[in-house]
């Protein structure tokens, strides 16, 4: 890899691999409302006209008059569609800057959007915050908890609400928190889990008992318990943001064990020079001395592996044994596009030999080209 004035003149290489892959956690902004602009949000009122929300001065504003009894209204951003699957973590966030209104509810919410449902039934998973009430809720009168002790007496602006949903194994946790904005301290925190049994429920009965294994939007509400003395049920939302990250999968690509060279195509610029053969459970490349720096390699085609934004995929290999001191070791991450090859190391490259480490991008391209103490290693 690196210039080298000694040639070896054959390296044997016996390694095992494997892919893991993972979804890292990616904070998306739904919306930051900053081009003053209501783009891709469909409003829901029992009302024709009703407190239906604005996008003005950088914020997304509810107002609803006194209407003589409980009523909200609501906003689904529909440019994109959620699902909640097993495996899978949806965290949603949005900043309540005002509140007016001891009995006005900011509700956060994922309603899904299956079998008829719609914001009318809060049918789905929803966070609600008045100046003295915390609610986890999965539909009207239907709440998980429904916190009105010293500790859900908190601000109510400036704050962040968060709502957290993993599914796992036929269930969804649910974790509602309310986080001060300044300070990002968490002001208040808790998690209940969605079981396909009837759950107990702090307020009404879990009916359907079904978690929302399902897709749904991201939903904003501003409720209204109507107390006769609150002259406007009013609300500023900003920065709506999502985050997916999916569980962690291993896929074994092959553990050699079946001495069988199964969907492995090799590279090399001489015919038949240094193809890699597998047998007694291993990898094996065999490379005579060739007069001047070269290498083969081969990849495993039988799935293509797609980096994309967002997700972190790794590459694992096991070296048992290497001869040489000028054997280099060398595990990539090699495009298929464009018309690339192995033959150029354009790619993500990760290459070891008994005194350097690179990390490489190319033919003579390094990001890191270590030789030092720290190098020299078994």
């Amino acid at each position: 890899m690196k210039n080298k004035t000694q040639s070896k003149k054959w390296f044997r290489l016996l390694c095992v691999g494997q892919l893991v892959s993972c979804m890292l956690g990616h904070a998306a902004v739904l919306d930051d409302f900053n081009d003053n602009a209501k783009t891709d949000w469909t409003d829901f009122s029992f009302v024709d006209g009703f407190g239906l929300p604005t996008e003005s001065g950088g914020q997304f504003k509810f107002e609803l008059p006194p209407a003589g009894q409980d009523i909200f209204t609501a906003a689904q951003k529909t440019s994109q569609l959620f699902e909640l699957k097993d495996g899978r973590t949806i965290e949603f966030t949005v900043d309540v800057l005002e509140s007016t209104g001891e009995d006005t509810f900011a509700v956060l919410a994922f309603i899904p959007n299956t079998g008829g449902n719609s914001p009318g039934t809060l049918a789905g998973y929803g966070l609600a915050k008045d100046p003295t009430d915390v609610l986890i809720t999965k539909g009207i009168q239907k709440y998980f908890i429904a916190d009105d002790g010293e500790g859900a007496s908190l601000q109510n602006e400036n704050i962040r609400l968060s709502l957290t949903m993993t599914a796992a194994a036929g269930n969804v946790e649910v974790t509602g928190k309310i986080i001060d904005i300044a300070s990002d301290e968490i002001l208040w925190e808790n998690t209940v889990v969605d079981t396909p049994a009837s759950d107990v429920m702090t307020d009404g009965s879990d009916e359907p008992a079904a978690p929302f294994i399902t897709t749904g939007y991201f939903t904003l509400y501003c409720y209204q318990q109507f107390n006769g003395a609150t002259p406007l049920y009013a609300l500023s939302y900003d920065n709506a943001s999502v985050t997916v990250t999916d569980a962690i999968t291993e896929t074994l690509l092959d553990d050699f064990d079946d001495n069988t060279k199964s969907d492995w195509s090799d590279f090399t610029f001489v015919d038949g020079f240094g193809l890699p053969s597998e047998e007694s459970g291993r990898f094996i490349f065999d490379l005579p001395g060739a007069g001047q720096d070269i290498f083969t390699a081969s990849q495993k085609i039988s799935r293509e592996i797609t980096l994309a934004e967002g997700q972190t995929v790794e590459l694992k290999v096991d070296v048992e044994e290497s001869t040489g001191e000028d054997t280099f070791a060398v595990l990539a991450f090699i495009p298929n596009t464009g018309g690339n090859s192995p033959g150029t190391i354009a790619g993500y490259g990760l290459a070891k030999d008994p005194t350097d480490v690179l990390i490489t991008k190319g033919i003579q391209k390094y990001f890191i080209a270590d030789d030092g103490e720290g190098a020299t290693l078994q």
